[in-house]
């Protein structure tokens, strides 16, 4: 009997070793064609020699996943390249052309909705303005059809995921909107639930800041893989995008980032969120226009009429106008607190800033951030930060929205096709 159970416990771990072994294998085929992949969205265009010199992997483990990606169609040969001693080599894309993914960018005033390429790249966007009047129901039965009408429009390629950026906190385990600060009712809303209820594809619903923060990693990867980075949004309300060594640090709750709730006065004014004198009380666009139309109601000259936009007064800065000026320089400085409050606690090497405040004059912002920055911190961390403003061509939020969905494609890109 004892000989018996000797033979069976070496059996049973036989079994287990295989199993593992087998498990790890294709953990590690997962992880080859995630690096192909990803190289080739870098690339834009690479030859098998080339894809197996970059990624140290053999000739042979090259062609076998070009091949399966070839025959699921998520690559295409395409022209012909000069490879080393003046050989001629195939050139492999990502085929822009059959997969895409749907992104959604909500603020707390209007969303988009983009047609994008797994590469990132931005075919359509299309803005809408949200109706104050509608709760958050209606908003999303609206994106919804919106969306539904673009996928239709596209139907000749295949849109393999969604991805949506949110203004925070949202919580990405339990896909739920905490709360949404000057945007009512959005308080538990299921978003990645909804949405994939209403399309049958996979749904990934990320930070706005996050998303931000992704899109600037993905199109400056060379420059910013491996350091610290911070990129803050400075819109309709305020947050951080955290990235360490290429990847994005979330915290416990997926909450991480949430600057615009740190307080810069403990007696300043009650914010949505239960705390006081939160930083984008003091700096975000909504705040901001609330200081406009208070100087204009007391009769205040300037160039601006009573309900201005926040266009007229980006207008307005633009043109020089006094009241204007006053009001954005004042936004930078507060900006700049947040700005010295997370580089003495996080100690990033860069700092990028970007969205709507940042896009009314960014040279003035990064000057009066960098001198107020300059001030506050001390000189031996001065010298090792660098703050930048965001210079990608499209809304880096939405960009990212779909980089996150395109990058859980690129992590297992068979799971995503439908037989």
């Amino acid at each position: 009997m004892k000989a018996w159970g000797v033979r069976g416990n070496r059996k049973a771990g036989l079994l287990m070793k295989e199993k593992f072994e087998s498990v790890n294998q294709e953990k590690q085929q997962q992880m080859n064609r995630t690096l192909v992949m990803n190289l080739l969205r870098k690339k834009r265009l690479c030859s098998r020699a080339e894809l197996a010199k970059l990624t140290g992997l053999k000739r042979a483990t090259i062609t076998n996943i070009i091949n399966d990606f070839i025959q699921h169609d998520y690559v295409i040969e395409d022209g012909i390249l000069e490879g080393e001693k003046g050989r001629r080599c195939i050139g492999i894309r990502i085929n822009g052309e059959k997969y895409r993914i749907l992104g959604i960018m909500i603020t707390r005033q209007y969303y988009s909705i983009g047609i994008m390429g797994l590469s990132g790249e931005v075919y359509e966007e299309r803005k809408y303005y949200l109706d104050a009047r509608q709760n958050a129901h209606e908003t999303m039965e609206d994106i919804k059809q919106k969306s539904r009408q673009m996928l239709e429009e596209y139907k000749h390629t295949d849109v393999l995921a969604i991805g949506i950026a949110v203004p925070g906190p949202y919580r990405v385990e339990d896909g739920e909107a905490l709360y949404i600060t000057n945007l009512i009712g959005w308080d538990g809303v299921m978003l990645a639930k909804d949405m994939k209820e209403e399309f049958d594809i996979p749904v990934y619903v990320e930070n706005d800041a996050n998303c931000g923060a992704y899109a600037q990693l993905w199109f400056r990867e060379e420059e910013l893989y491996k350091n610290d980075i911070i990129y803050i949004i400075a819109g309709q309300g305020v947050g951080c995008g955290i990235i360490s060594k290429g990847e994005l640090l979330k915290g416990n709750m997926g909450l991480a980032g949430e600057i615009g709730h740190t307080s810069i006065n403990f007696e300043g004014p009650k914010c949505e969120c239960g705390n006081r004198g939160c930083l984008e009380k003091y700096c975000s666009t909504i705040a901001v226009m609330e200081k406009v139309q208070k100087r204009i109601a007391n009769g205040e000259y300037t160039m601006l009429k009573s309900g201005c936009s926040f266009e007229d007064f980006k207008n307005a800065v633009r043109c020089g106008d006094k009241l204007a000026l006053e009001e954005y320089r004042m936004a930078c400085e507060f900006l700049a607190i947040g700005v010295v409050n997370i580089i003495n606690q996080l100690n990033p090497e860069y700092v990028i800033i970007g969205d709507a405040l940042a896009e009314v004059e960014s040279q003035l912002m990064r000057r009066v951030v960098n001198n107020k920055v300059k001030e506050h911190i001390r000189p031996v961390i001065w010298e090792k930060t660098q703050i930048k403003m965001n210079d990608l061509e499209y809304n880096p939020i939405l960009i990212g929205a779909g980089v996150v969905a395109a990058q859980k494609v690129f992590e297992n890109p068979f799971q995503f096709i439908k037989e």
